[in-house]
């Protein structure tokens, strides 16, 4: 969206379309999509889609003053499978080098100023933007809501581009007619046949490609471990999901409320927050949620999640040392007594229960022994 931040009207897309197949059924199709302005993320074909080789963000390339949006580039790159948590933060790079103040002045023929850390023009806000962070602001000014909207509208360029390729209505890579359509719009890839033969738009692409590998974090290990409370201040109550628990996603270490809650491993800070009902007291077993959780990427495709804590010392896009202080155990969401709720997940971010595994199985494999 640099310069012109082009994403066409759904009326002009529907008018292009219409030109280029001169084939009523497609077209209707395609109207029909674009006019509903909603995220349809339709999962594109694989055969279609060259996804670069993408790992885990490296949070490290993100500038010191932007750090804290990690956990929104990881959300917004884990919308759909082709756009990734390290492409998104390319394409922010790009389009204003992580300045949520940024501004591109232009003409209202060109759909008036590119605004914020993403880039959007008001006109495209009006179908991607929302108050996604739930902070009572909604505008392409505000960042969080803003790098959401880019993941929202990345994935939808990418099936449109999918589908239009199947049908022989656009020719060339599905991620580099995304990346061209958020610069430019859709009418100009449509009137294009694909990416445009030369200029800007031509060139954002490659642009975005070529800053994907310095927010990639490298394969390798993910550092020493170590346990996540002090030895001796804990008792090992629940396993990985037992037969009587087989939604338990993770293990309870019982401990006296205010033990300390050490990073198993260094990482970046995903969340940190409470994701129940309240946490200023301590929660019941019929409470819903983790209370005070805090949730760390360790690159890799490894991150833990760490619930119950009666406070917290850690904030979301902060770098984490193995052994660092996060926080305090406590009772909090739910729960019945004290105790720190600890998991595992591989192949994260995001943390889900289908990438949960078990957390003695993976301490034991790092040399870390929970004492049973």
């Amino acid at each position: 969206m640099t310069g012109t931040n082009g994403q066409a009207s759904p009326t002009s897309v529907r008018a292009l379309v219409l030109l280029l197949t001169g084939v009523v059924a497609i077209a209707a199709g395609l109207v029909a999509f674009v006019a509903s302005g909603a995220a349809t993320l339709l999962a594109a074909s694989p055969a279609l889609v060259a996804t670069p080789a993408s790992g885990p963000l490296n949070v490290d390339a993100i500038p010191p003053h932007a750090r804290y949006l990690a956990p929104w580039v990881v959300r917004a790159g884990s919308i759909c499978p082709q756009i990734t948590p390290p492409m998104i933060a390319a394409q922010i790079d790009l389009e204003s080098s992580w300045r949520a103040d940024a501004v591109a002045d232009n003409p209202p023929e060109r759909g008036g100023p590119a605004i914020g850390i993403a880039q959007f023009q008001r006109g495209t806000w009006a179908n991607w933007g929302d108050d996604y962070d739930n902070d009572g602001r909604n505008g392409p000014d505000d960042p969080e809501d803003a790098i959401y909207a880019m993941g929202r509208l990345m994935c939808d360029l990418v099936a449109w581009a999918s589908r239009n390729i199947t049908a022989n209505v656009l020719n060339g890579d599905p991620l580099d007619i995304a990346w061209a359509g958020y610069f430019c719009g859709r009418g100009c890839i449509a009137s294009a046949g694909g990416v445009p033969a030369a200029g800007k738009a031509h060139d954002y692409p490659q642009q975005v490609r070529s800053r994907i590998g310095k927010y990639t974090l490298e394969a390798g290990g993910t550092g020493a471990w170590r346990l996540p409370l002090p030895a001796d201040s804990y008792q090992l109550v629940s396993r990985f999901r037992p037969p009587s628990r087989p939604s338990h996603d993770g293990i309870d270490l019982a401990a006296a409320t205010g033990t300390p809650i050490y990073a198993a491993a260094a990482g970046v800070v995903l969340a940190a927050r409470c994701d129940s009902a309240y946490c200023d007291r301590p929660g019941n077993p019929n409470l819903s949620g983790c209370g005070l959780l805090v949730n760390i990427n360790h690159g890799n495709g490894i991150a833990t999640r760490y619930c119950h804590a009666v406070r917290l010392a850690v904030s979301a896009g902060e770098q984490v040392q193995a052994g660092q202080l996060i926080g305090w155990v406590g009772s909090t969401g739910r729960s019945s007594g004290p105790h720190l709720h600890f998991e595992v997940h591989r192949n994260a971010p995001p943390l889900t229960a289908a990438n949960a595994v078990d957390p003695l199985s993976w301490l034991d494999s790092v040399g870390v022994h929970i004492r049973r």
